[in-house]
């Protein structure tokens, strides 16, 4: 049900909004409302309306008629954050939903382009390229079912392609934006006044990556220029298990400095087993051991691991490492040849192969639907990320296993599950997730992503508060972590350290750069902490 509601404040700016978009892309019942007050973990006031535009006019359109009635704005892509990005505690909220800006506008093969409606998803994407023979060289998300472009480009994001060609920001050449007066913005090349075109980011200062990461605070992000490389013919796929953390990290380092390697995840077998049991890579723990090239030798280790793991304990260290790995090239010779390095580095430090079933799996169904929301037996999920240097990427692991189990208490006391997880991002850096897994009831916005088949098969909790509140204490203190090594993050919406962390100069260019753009604060206020 579609309907105006005709109490309130701000019933002559629904009404407006409704003349703008059409009484069909705007949503103001209460509870059609209630899924766009949340994300994956935090729950916000839900906004007093959703707006659905399809053109650049549209918007701009509808941003007028915010600042003239005073009102706030924020803007939604796939909805599949959970750092309180798009989500307020504004009373008088107007969030845009981006669906409808789901073109693809040009394909360049000569330039080497592509240039897309932000609210494209990473599947539709990849879809369209792959019989041109083409891709971006980051080309999506695991969530890239619902996930957009665009929403990935406020969010800044990582993993397929991330090995070797880092973010999302670092594939993208040029931005269409419209500011908080309405005014249009184009950045790169694409800013010229004469013969505009998107084929290069940097001519001055770089405005496009201004907007990169921004989490939607400074302005509205209506189309993306992506660059395009050839898509890769030949791929192989390798993993491998350590006894020790040393060893996985020193690996992983490595290969990642040589720049060879598409994807490469590493995983404690406590994610491990909590992973492949809630997404589908395996049926249950027996089968996933069976994946072991030498499975009394290599996983004797791991599988005492996830008798642990089942039976609730989820802090100890040192307890099989493994990496699964992607590396694609033009021809089976590069590809061989890359893997013949990765190979002789993970035997030097005295890894075993085992089967490389997870990265297989992964590639073969690249946009599964998003089942990760929930755990095994129907637990909510939240992940908890950092991203630091080779140097820092083993401190900053025993630093997370020293302060969970400081936290034993609250861990035990709330049946909370946790795991690392480590990813590659270009030759210089690693990003380290900590998935957390608690007994709450699921929300409606979880609901939605999710089938009905899926979600009978999942217990069902009642409401947790405690548990979510020691879960909110946990993510703090671990990003406190990451801040005291100087770690960066990406995602940064309302969960993570960002203005208070930089220095006075900065935080003061970033206050006037907002207050440039947006005098008034109506685009997002308090993302970033703006």
């Amino acid at each position: 049900m579609r309907s105006l509601d005709d109490q309130g404040p701000s019933n002559l700016l629904k009404k407006t909004l409704e003349t703008i978009v059409g009484i069909d892309n705007i949503i103001t019942d209460r509870e059609e409302l209630s899924p766009y007050g949340k994300d994956i973990y935090y729950e916000k006031l839900p906004p007093i309306a959703v707006v659905t535009p399809s053109s650049n006019e549209q918007i701009t359109k509808i941003v007028k008629e915010i600042n003239n009635d005073g009102a706030n704005l924020s803007v939604r892509g796939g909805g599949l954050s959970y750092s309180g990005g798009y989500l307020t505690d504004k009373k008088n909220s107007v969030m845009l939903n981006m669906q409808k800006f789901n073109k693809i506008l040009e394909i360049n093969k000569e330039d080497m382009y592509v240039r897309v409606e932000s609210g494209v998803t990473w599947n539709q994407l990849n879809i369209a390229l792959e019989p041109l023979g083409l891709r971006t060289p980051f080309w999506g998300t695991g969530s890239g079912l619902y996930a957009t472009v665009g929403g990935g480009a406020s969010q800044n994001a990582i993993n397929y392609g991330s090995g070797r060609y880092g973010t999302l920001g670092e594939s993208i050449i040029g931005l269409r934006l419209i500011l908080a007066s309405g005014e249009e913005l184009r950045t790169g090349s694409w800013s010229t006044t004469q013969n505009p075109a998107p084929f290069n980011r940097y001519y001055g200062p770089d405005l496009t990556g201004l907007f990169i990461g921004d989490n939607g605070a400074l302005a509205i992000k209506t189309e993306i220029c992506l660059q395009l490389i050839p898509r890769p013919t030949h791929t192989n796929y390798i993993a491998y298990s350590f006894g020790s953390r040393s060893e996985f990290v020193k690996s992983a380092s490595e290969i990642g400095r040589l720049g060879i390697i598409s994807e490469c995840f590493g995983l404690d077998p406590f994610f491990l087993s909590e992973r492949i049991t809630s997404t589908g890579f395996a049926d249950d723990i027996d089968k996933l051991l069976n994946v072991a090239k030498n499975q009394q030798t290599v996983f004797k280790g791991i599988k005492e691991a996830f008798s642990v793991a089942v039976a609730g304990r989820r802090y100890a260290a040192n307890v099989g490492y493994t990496l699964h790995m992607t590396v694609d090239g033009r021809n089976q010779t590069e590809v061989d040849s890359a893997e013949e390095d990765i190979n002789k580095i993970c035997n030097n430090y005295a890894g075993k192969p085992i089967k490389a079933s997870i990265s297989r799996i992964m590639r073969g169904t690249p946009f599964p639907p998003p089942a990760m929301m929930l755990g095994p037996k129907g637990d909510r999920w939240v992940p908890m990320h950092g991203i630091v240097p080779h140097s820092l990427h083993e401190t900053i692991l025993e630093n997370v296993d020293t302060y969970m189990n400081a936290n034993k208490e609250a861990i035990d006391e709330h049946d909370l599950v946790w795991g690392q997880v480590s990813n590659l991002i270009g030759h210089s850096r690693v990003l380290v997730e900590i998935n957390l897994y608690w007994k709450d009831k699921r929300t409606d916005m979880i609901e939605s992503y999710l089938s009905n088949e899926f979600l009978e098969k999942k217990d069902i909790f009642t409401e947790n508060p405690d548990a979510y509140r020691a879960v909110g204490k946990l993510r703090s203190g671990l990003a406190g972590l990451f801040r005291e090594l100087g770690g960066t993050h990406l995602q940064i919406g309302r969960s993570y350290p960002f203005l208070e962390s930089r220095m006075t100069s900065a935080q003061t260019l970033l206050k006037a750069i907002k207050f440039q753009i947006d005098p008034s604060n109506n685009v997002n206020p308090g993302a970033l902490k703006l």
